[in-house]
């Protein structure tokens, strides 16, 4: 017996025309199936979620990899996501297609594909990103299985756009292979915290800050079976929570600097920040 895919995802609000940022911890749910005994496909879990949202919804699977901080370079067809298997087995698929930028990419199908793989961005959080796109598509991000430190990445983008002192654009050049097998050196930019001091994004799937977004009816939670935790983030209302508490709150629901809730304190100084 198979596992019924859409009943993990039952309830967190992915329908006909969704438009769906995937993260998902595939050990978790292969290790549920083999405990009572079903049979794991992601490839038909990948099905499922394009049943679900058909051909107006689209479906854009993390493959996000940071190789290219570390000099290593890039190639669309072959640098594998660090950030789950289940991207790099939509890598392997002919109906999936990646985005441009070398350290957060995704594979990506549907109605918004062909304008999301055009995308030119050098930045990673900026304008003209992604991200940028998850927000104005109102998309949802769902998180399948019980990732660890599972929070919502859509937060550096609201970062950027509040140009917060904790965060800098740092450019790095390396090879690009593109999707024709062209080579040359490119320069793409990361948003990237001090070494110097402690930065700590606050996570939304438990305790009071799951309770708050909660309320505000921007993230669902379910246990399926009591065993799979599964997420959805409602991403523009997210980030609108995150870019006010930000703008308004000193970002005390969104971020810790050195220990302390916020980003403004005594005796932090950003201007002498190492990035």
């Amino acid at each position: 017996m198979e596992l019924n895919y859409a009943k993990i995802y039952e309830g967190l609000g992915i329908e006909k025309g969704s438009v769906v940022d995937v993260a998902s911890d595939l050990a978790s749910i292969m290790l549920y199936c083999k405990k009572k005994g079903l049979h794991f496909d992601a490839d038909h879990l990948i099905d499922s979620l394009k049943e679900t949202v058909t051909e107006e919804g689209t479906v854009l699977i993390r493959t996000f990899t940071w190789d290219f901080c570390k000099g290593k370079g890039f190639d669309i067809g072959r640098s594998v996501s660090r950030v789950g298997a289940l991207g790099n087995v939509a890598l392997r698929r002919t109906d999936f297609v990646r985005t441009a930028h070398p350290i957060y990419s995704w594979m990506v199908w549907g109605k918004h594909s062909d304008e999301l793989v055009r995308l030119n961005n050098t930045s990673s959080f900026g304008e003209g990103t992604v991200f940028e796109k998850l927000y104005k598509f109102n998309a949802i991000q769902l998180s399948l299985g019980n990732i660890d430190g599972d929070s919502c990445t859509q937060v550096h983008h609201s970062e950027a756009v509040c140009k917060v002192p904790y965060r800098y654009d740092k450019p790095f050049t390396g090879e690009y292979t593109d999707a024709e097998g062209n080579t040359e050196l490119r320069r793409y930019s990361m948003h990237v915290r001090p070494f110097n001091i402690r930065v700590y994004n606050n996570e939304f799937h438990e305790g009071e800050n799951y309770e708050l977004v909660s309320s505000l009816g921007i993230v669902r939670k379910k246990m399926y079976d009591g065993t799979l935790r599964c997420l959805s983030f409602d991403l523009h209302g997210m980030q609108d929570f995150i870019i006010g508490d930000l703008t308004d709150n000193n970002g005390c629901n969104v971020v810790q600097i050195e220990g302390k809730p916020g980003y403004i304190h005594p005796g932090i100084d950003y201007s002498s920040a190492v990035f």
